[in-house]
Formats: C-alpha cells, sequence, structure tokens
C-alpha cells in the first residue's frame, strides 16, 4: 500500500490535468487558424496573379485565339548549272559518254544511269537549275499565301566533288543568285532570311574571320546575290561579318 500510495503521489490528479489539456486545445486551435490564414494568403496570391496575368479561356466567345503563323525552312539546294541532262552520274553528271570513268566506279552499283531533266535519285550530283525552279513555282502556287516568313539556311553552292570541273568561287556565288531569284519569285513580299552554308564560301568549311581579305571578298560578293533579302540599314553589317 506504501509503495502504491507513493506512486499514486507521481500522477497528475484529474484537476492538475484540465490546464494541460486546455493549453492542448488552445494550442490546436491556433495551429488551425494559422493554416487556415496560410491557405487563405495563398488563395489570394493566385486570384492577385490570375488579375494580373489574365489566362485565355477556352470556353469565352470574347477571347482572342491565339494567333498561329508558318515559315518556311528551306535548305541544300546546291544549285548546279553545270548540271548536264543525259550525263553520267559518275561524272557528277556533268558529262555524257564517252568519257573515262573514275578508278574507283563500279558499274555494278551505278547502272550506267543517265541524268534526267530534273536530276536523279540516289546520285552523287547537285540540283539541276530546272529543280530549283520547278520547286520554286511549287511554292509560290501552293504555299506562299500562307507563309509569313522563309528562312533560307544556305549552302546553294554546289559540291566540289568533280576533278575535271573544280568549283569556283564564281561558281558559288552563281548558285546564289540563282536560289535567291526563285525565292523571290516563289514567295513574292515576305521576309526571307538568308544564312551562309558551308558550301556557299571557298575553300568550303574555312569561314575567315571579319576583316580578312576573303572575308570581305565573300561577304560582300553574297551581300551581292542576296541584295534585296538584306535590310538597307544592316547591309553594312553583314559585308562585315556576315550577319545580320
Amino acid at each position: 500500500m506504501k509503495e502504491y500510495g507513493e506512486t499514486a503521489q507521481l500522477l497528475p490528479s484529474a484537476d492538475a490535468r484540465r490546464p494541460a489539456e486546455s493549453n492542448r486545445r488552445i494550442y490546436t486551435a491556433s495551429r488551425r487558424r494559422v493554416c487556415t490564414a496560410a491557405a487563405l494568403l495563398a488563395l489570394a496570391a493566385v486570384a492577385a496573379l490570375l488579375v494580373l496575368v489574365p489566362l485565355p479561356l477556352a470556353s469565352s466567345a470574347s477571347a482572342r485565339p491565339a494567333r498561329v503563323g508558318r515559315f518556311l525552312h528551306i535548305t541544300d539546294l546546291h544549285v548546279d548549272p553545270a548540271y548536264l541532262e543525259g550525263a553520267t552520274t559518275y561524272s557528277q553528271c556533268h558529262r555524257r559518254p564517252p568519257h573515262i570513268a573514275p578508278p574507283d566506279y563500279d558499274p555494278a552499283k551505278d547502272g550506267h544511269r543517265r541524268t534526267g531533266r530534273f536530276g536523279i535519285p540516289q546520285a552523287k550530283c547537285d540540283s539541276p537549275v530546272a529543280l530549283v525552279n520547278a520547286t520554286a513555282e511549287h511554292l509560290r502556287r501552293e504555299w506562299a499565301p500562307r507563309l509569313d516568313f522563309a528562312v533560307w539556311t544556305g549552302d546553294s553552292g554546289r559540291h566540289d566533288g568533280d576533278a575535271e570541273q573544280p568549283r569556283t568561287f564564281a561558281q558559288i556565288v552563281e548558285g546564289n543568285v540563282i536560289a535567291a531569284g526563285a525565292l523571290q519569285r516563289a514567295l513574292g513580299g515576305i521576309p526571307i532570311v538568308p544564312n551562309i552554308g558551308n558550301n556557299d564560301i571557298s575553300p568550303h568549311n574555312e569561314l575567315a574571320a571579319p576583316g580578312h581579305k576573303r572575308a570581305r571578298m565573300t561577304f560582300k560578293a553574297l551581300a551581292k546575290a542576296w541584295r534585296p533579302l538584306i535590310p538597307d540599314a544592316q547591309l553594312a553589317t553583314f559585308r562585315y561579318g556576315g550577319y545580320f
């Protein structure tokens, strides 16, 4: 009994427990109020955001639909004015037979194919002018009225793969003149943004730094070939660095 009595004296009475339980209830209620206040603040912040940045409602008849635009990306025309209809493919489509085939020529793979008016598939030949013009005419009829602008990412000069007719810079410029003219006829008055490709410079893959003599020659010639496409206010920048 004594031990039980001593132990019982260590337990709080019902009266002693009431203040602790009351404190817990006050703490819980306060915590709930804090959480509720935080939630209301978060909702207020979202509401303020929606007021500051109104979101379009799909169901609202007065909401303006997002503007949808279209642009054309055209690249790697590789115009070849030296392309010859009826030429052999192993001559880079430049010569009709008879002529000497290269040492590594395999007739079993090529079949002595001859080129057509608009080119030939799966051959190491570039684009004839007829193909470029036909493509431009298709764009004019089918796509030009629906386009907002065009991005032309270069490589309009032919490849330098014919040992008997090495490519010259004048031929690269000629290919760009043909391509620029075709695109302008096709796309009318929409903006066309031209860019220099690795086959629009000579030697290819080697673009000299701005200020270098070869760079000045390249940029000046391409600026002339692309003249209507580069804004007057940015022409000097292009002639210096090849960009605008």
